[in-house]
Formats: C-alpha cells, sequence, structure tokens
C-alpha cells in the first residue's frame, strides 16, 4: 500500500530543511512524525543481527545427524506448528542456510533495523520485528504450507516501513535511494518469477505480507485521516494469521495433519476424509492412499471387535 498524500503542510520548515548532517544516514533523524526522543543504543538490532549470525554458523557445523540440522536451531516443519510449537513463527526468521541469504538479510537489517531503533526506542522496535516475523510467516505457512526460512518477511517490513516515510524523513532517504528502492521492487517481483519457474524457491507470501505490513504502519503514521482505515487492514493481518494457525482446508499440509490427528484418535472415518482431502490439493498420493488403507484397514478390525462383543457366545460366523 502506497500513500500519496502530501503532509509538508503539518511539517516545521526546520524538518523540511534538513542539515547536511540530517542528510547522514548514520545520524539519528529527528521528526514528529517518529519520535522527539531519538534513542543513540541499537542493542536489539544488534542481537538480532547476532542471532542470525549465531545460527547460521550452529547450522553448518551441526553434526548431529539425526535430523535436519534447520530443525535443531529454529525452524520446524508445518506439522509441528500446528500441534502449538508457534515459537518457530519467530525463530525462523533467524535461520538462514546460503550464505547470500544471509548476507543480504543482515546488511538491510542492520542499516533499516538500526534507523528504525534509533527513531522509535527498543520496546517499540521490538514490537514492530515481533509483528512483521508473525503476519510474514503465518503468510507464508497459509500459501505454501511451510513457515518460510529467513529474515526476508522482516527485510521487507523495515523496507515498507521506510519507502513510505523516506521522502519525509531524511535519514531514511538516505539509506534508500531511488536505486535500492528499485533493487527491493525488482527483488520481490523476481522472486515470484524465479519460483514460478521453479529455478528458485522462495518465500514470497512472506515477502509481501512483511511489505504490506510495514507500508501500512507507515501510512498510519502518515495520514490520520485513514487511520482507522488502515488499523482494520491491520487487524486483518494479524486475525488472517492466527486463523490459518488454526484453520487452513485450502492447505494440503494442514489436511494430511489433521488427517493424522484424526487417525491418531481413532477416528478413522473423519481420518480418511482428510487424507483424500488433502491428496485432492496435491499431497503425495502413495502417501495419503497408505494412510487411507490403514485407516480402512484399522476400521474393519473395529467392526470385528465390536461383532464379537456383540455376539452371545462372543464369536462370530467365522469363527466355527
Amino acid at each position: 500500500m502506497r500513500n500519496d498524500k502530501r503532509v509538508s503542510d503539518n511539517l516545521p520548515p526546520d524538518f523540511l530543511s534538513p542539515t547536511m548532517s540530517e542528510l547522514n544516514p548514520s545520524t539519528p533523524p529527528s521528526s514528529p512524525i517518529l519520535s522527539q526522543h531519538v534513542q543513540k543504543r541499537v542493542w536489539l538490532t544488534w542481537l538480532a543481527c547476532a542471532a542470525c549470525v549465531i545460527v547460521f554458523i550452529g547450522i553448518h557445523s551441526d553434526s548431529t545427524g539425526s535430523k535436519d540440522p534447520v530443525q535443531n536451531w529454529g525452524w520446524q516443519p508445518s506439522g509441528t506448528i500446528y500441534d502449538g510449537a508457534y515459537w518457530v513463527l519467530f525463530s525462523s526468521v533467524f535461520v538462514h542456510v546460503e550464505f547470500w541469504h544471509l548476507a543480504f538479510n543482515l546488511y538491510w537489517l542492520y542499516h533499516l533495523g538500526r534507523w528504525l531503533e534509533q527513531s522509535i526506542g527498543s520496546a517499540r522496535w521490538l514490537a514492530f520485528v515481533a509483528g512483521s516475523a508473525f503476519v510474514s510467516s503465518t503468510a507464508e505457512l497459509a500459501i505454501s504450507g511451510q513457515a518460510g526460512i529467513g529474515g526476508s518477511g522482516v527485510g521487507y517490513a523495515l523496507f515498507g516501513f521506510g519507502w513510505v516515510l523516506r521522502k519525509h524523513v531524511p535519514a531514511v532517504a538516505g539509506i534508500l535511494t531511488q536505486g535500492t528502492v528499485f533493487v527491493f521492487f525488482a527483488w520481490l517481483i523476481g522472486c515470484v518469477i524465479l519460483t514460478s519457474a521453479s529455478v528458485l524457491n522462495v518465500a514470497n507470501a512472506a515477502h509481501f505480507a512483511g511489505f504490506l505490513f510495514g507500508t501500512a504502519l507507515g501510512g498510519w503514521l502518515l495520514d490520520k485521516s485513514r487511520r482507522p482505515l488502515i488499523s482494520c487492514a491491520l487487524a486483518f493481518l494479524m486475525v488472517a494469521g492466527f486463523v490459518t494457525l488454526i484453520w487452513a482446508p485450502w492447505s494440503m499440509q494442514w489436511t494430511s495433519w489433521r488427517g493424522v490427528k484424526a487417525h491418531k484418535k481413532g477416528d478413522f472415518s473423519d481420518a480418511i476424509r482428510w487424507y483424500e482431502r488433502s491428496m485432492k490439493l496435491g499431497q503425495d498420493e502413495k502417501w495419503c492412499q497408505d494412510a487411507i488403507d490403514m485407516a480402512r484397514s484399522a476400521i474393519m478390525v473395529q467392526r470385528l471387535g465390536q461383532s464379537r462383543t456383540n455376539s452371545p457366545t462372543g464369536r462370530t460366523a467365522g469363527d466355527f
């Protein structure tokens, strides 16, 4: 979402005429749009960057061999999340496997994250990052059936927020130049093309959801007249994320998980229904058929047991 409404009439003259020091991206901004109190230390940004590096090193030095190293360092498959491991929606943000992915996300997490933490303070920075991680991870879970790997969703939230404010906050304008903005949008669209062509598997839903989250917050700050509408949009993103965790009948991973849950509870008819739905949605046909056959066999065993119980002698015709 882009907000083109001019707000220059509401800004003081000294804010519209920045000094050379204000144009320096390393100088914290002083803006009525953000905060009158600038925070110098950006310890949360540093901690987040350090966590990404530590997890990356941990993944590539993991020699347990019991399972995929990423599962030991913050990422889990969708079934684990549906079972209640919601922390994965946040911890997966720090997980990176390829070095180029880590380097790209670290660079922008530091530059944009530092600017944001200086501008709004550590507590609000934490809320922003947690919110964008939740929205981007649940969006990816809803579309692809798995939580994304990496902090690109948070990165695009930071970009979206800065992109909306860049014409009004000199410090972020020095970071998000026209060339940088072009790169972000080109990568956003390019990743969709690469994924569609099966060249690269990218968490595109996380990118777009994070971008929408960031731009919506930026628009909320700039345009007071549209704050109720933007607040509704933000609430929708959050509620949709929560709904995805408990009800996603369009997802072959979620329907498979429901089938397994029903199977374990002994509700084999319900399990078969979910397995069949999952197969129609594109789940592995052999896996689904094997699960269906197991459930049908279990139903036959149940009926046989009931037949024995209902027989006056405890026998069925087949016993003679």
